[in-house]
């Protein structure tokens, strides 16, 4: 019986060393390439592109209706301005999420599991009262591991559902913007004198006020298309991990802390950043 529970022990731990050589050597390599997420860093990508082309006509339509006579669009233009910081915040979510992507598949399976293998053959190569409670850890060590790099594929899949969507409907907005932006500065010739009144009116439907309104939608479709981009790059990741977060928690029985952050809090200070 002991011969059996021996050959036992020798075979699940040579199993576990091969897992944490494996796990070490080749799939660490695998899921920390670049390779592997081709369809990730793609949509990654088009999304960053979608943001900086934004940021950039947002910047030239902010300085360009700044050429209207008196302070007519003046407030259109602060609050065009006022943009770049959503844009900015935006961006470093999009590169965190790239860095993650590779980070979470190293930490995974070149450092969790390996160190999970290495204590699973400790508690079966060390018989003691304690053996079982070292295999529980173990164990729970892959279950985290494994969910850990899971957030950011999740995450991708579904936010690359929604940004198909919206996809055509933010290039239409930088089209707009960008033709807008163009027919003012014809019309004006990018400086501000005393007769660019008349220049608008001759040249663009509607006159001042027409440009006006024509930057106003635009103003409210940019606004649009930041909302959904904060939404798949920010809300849903954070979202996701929050639901991976709850999921360790229950497989495992690791308590992970979330700070406590009051909606009136984050509400006050988003009102702040629109004034």
């Amino acid at each position: 019986m002991e011969r059996t529970e021996m050959r036992r022990t020798i075979i699940i731990v040579a199993v576990l060393a091969v897992i944490a050589l494996v796990s070490f050597f080749w799939i660490s390599g695998i899921a920390s390439s670049e390779d592997s997420f081709q369809g990730t860093y793609s949509s990654l990508d088009e999304k960053r592109t979608n943001v900086t082309e934004l940021m950039g006509v947002t910047a030239a339509s902010s300085t360009a209706i700044s050429l209207l006579p008196g302070d007519a669009g003046t407030p259109i233009a602060e609050q065009l301005a006022d943009l770049s910081g959503y844009f900015m915040f935006i961006l470093a979510a999009i590169y965190l999420e790239k860095w993650m992507v590779t980070m979470t598949g190293m930490l995974a399976f070149k450092i969790l599991i390996p160190i999970a293998c290495l204590i699973l053959i400790a508690a079966y190569l060390y018989a003691a009262e304690t053996a079982d409670k070292w295999k529980e850890v173990g164990v729970k060590l892959i279950l985290f591991a494994l969910m850990v790099f899971a957030i950011i594929p999740v995450s991708g899949i579904v936010t690359e559902k929604i940004d198909a969507s919206y996809q055509k409907s933010v290039q239409q907005t930088i089209e707009d913007t960008r033709n807008d932006t163009k027919q003012l500065n014809d019309a004006t010739g990018g400086k501000k004198d005393e007769g660019i009144a008349d220049k608008i009116a001759q040249k663009i439907k509607g006159g001042v006020s027409g440009t006006l309104d024509k930057f106003e939608n635009t103003l409210n479709r940019i606004t649009e298309a930041i909302a959904v981009l904060i939404v798949t790059s920010c809300a849903i990741p954070l979202a996701v991990l929050l639901f991976f977060i709850w999921l360790i928690k229950l497989l495992t029985g690791v308590n992970i802390p979330i700070p406590h952050i009051r909606a009136s809090k984050v509400i006050g200070k988003m009102k702040m950043g629109l004034d």
